[in-house]
């Protein structure tokens, strides 16, 4: 079957769809780095991501200086509002 290019892109996940948010709107711009960092961590190894979710919210909380527990927070909330 043959699909148009519009119906094709259609279909494709957006790459920054998770900025368009409620909640990501009011993340201050430090937690939006340390957001976009998971994202990115995420796309890359998707499969890998599950077992080190914690570990690389431990790793990027620190190093973007943000607390643990607010981006904890951060994806209960986008979760919920699913």
């Amino acid at each position: 079957m043959i699909k148009s290019f519009e119906n094709f892109r259609k279909q494709l996940p957006e790459k920054d769809e998770h900025k368009m948010t409620q909640q990501y709107k009011k993340l201050t711009p430090k937690m939006k780095k340390a957001v976009d960092e998971i994202f990115t961590i995420m796309d890359k190894k998707p499969s890998d991501f599950i077992n080190t979710f914690e570990k690389t919210i431990k790793q990027v909380s620190k190093k973007h200086n943000v607390p643990e527990k607010n981006i904890m927070s951060y994806f209960e909330k986008e979760m919920l509002s699913i």
